[in-house]
């Protein structure tokens, strides 16, 4: 074989060879190509979805935006055309009754003294009497009037003694003046009235500052001058004083029953200047014996065969007493007692 053959036989195989080569880098350049083409256009294709979804959601809420305006808008306008319509309507109403009333449609709704023009008189006359009669009312205070206000008064007087002792009868015994009644009278009553708080109690005894007593004593009485500690009993508790200690003790002991019970009721009251006057009924009741006595005789019976209920209706049998309060700064405090029958 010649160089020639030789060396054409080469070139062909080169070629060969070469053609080969390309064809398979073709074939791979080609397949390359194929999948950058799809994974872009998977990319895109995802790009544009996302694109496509968020312009359809910004037209959707654009869309709802206006919507929710357009019916704001609406509603807004309704409201102002009914808010008109009304103006309107009160408009109409205000001018038609002024039409009647400049036409004097409403002159038969008057009294006769207002259409005749005279009621200056009649009026003035009658709010005249009125603030009278309001003012005599205010001023007129009766018998119902000053129980109403002042009766708790006879609570602050009466004496908590045990009734089967002659002791408990001594202020209905006769006149007392505050500056002539005992000591331990007077304590007595104050103690009625002091604060349970300011009582101090056990099994044993009971006791009370002598600030507190003092404190009541005056409330009863408008000053301390009578003031004087004192020993004193209230109703079955004897009271001693103790100077050092300045309090009053008792045995803490439970006051026995008794059949006999002070009835006093009041009867009258009345004012007179600065001393107001308390008029009462008062009676000894025995229950076991359903009668009454008088404190002027403790062992005979004036009235028998009655209950509590009828002291009232017996009281021209029974005793009778007027106390006086005197008023000082508006406040009524015991002066004295009077034994009337």
């Amino acid at each position: 074989m010649s160089k020639e053959e030789i060396s054409k036989k080469e070139e062909d195989l080169k070629r060969e060879i070469l053609e080969n080569m390309k064809d398979k880098v073709l074939e791979e350049v080609e397949k390359e190509v194929k999948a950058s083409i799809l994974n872009s256009t998977k990319e895109y294709k995802e790009e544009l979805k996302e694109e496509l979804l968020e312009d359809v959601n910004n037209e959707f809420l654009d869309r709802v935006d206006e919507e929710a305006k357009q019916i704001i808008r609406s509603k807004n306008a309704s409201i102002f055309k009914r808010n008109v319509l009304i103006l309107v309507l009160i408009a109409v109403i205000v001018y038609f009754g002024y039409c009647l009333f400049d036409a004097r449609y409403f002159d038969f709704m008057k009294s006769e003294c207002e259409r005749n023009g005279n009621c200056g008189t009649a009026n003035t006359t009658n709010n005249d009497t009125t603030a009278e009669n309001l003012e005599q009312q205010e001023i007129v205070k009766d018998k119902k009037w000053y129980i109403e206000n002042y009766g708790y008064l006879l609570d602050h007087v009466k004496l908590s003694l045990n009734a089967d002792n002659v002791s408990a009868y001594y202020l209905y015994s006769g006149d007392k003046e505050i500056s002539e009644m005992k000591s331990s009278v007077l304590l007595n009553l104050a103690y009625h009235q002091v604060s349970s708080k300011n009582i101090k109690t056990n099994s044993v005894s009971i006791s009370v500052e002598g600030s507190a007593l003092k404190e009541a004593f005056e409330k009863v009485f408008g000053s301390t001058t009578y003031y004087n500690p004192t020993n004193f009993t209230y109703n079955c508790l004897n009271f001693k004083y103790n100077k050092e200690k300045d309090k009053f003790s008792a045995d803490n002991n439970k006051c026995p029953s008794s059949t006999n019970k002070i009835l006093e009721e009041i009867d009258d009251m009345y004012e007179d200047g600065d001393v107001l006057y308390m008029i009462t009924n008062a009676t000894i009741y025995n229950a076991s014996e359903s009668a009454f006595y008088t404190f002027d005789n403790l062992y005979e019976a004036e009235v028998t065969n009655v209950s509590e209920n009828d002291l009232a209706s017996n009281a021209k049998k029974l005793n009778r007493y007027q106390y006086q309060f005197k008023k000082v700064d508006d406040t009524y405090y015991l002066n004295s007692i009077v034994k009337l029958k």
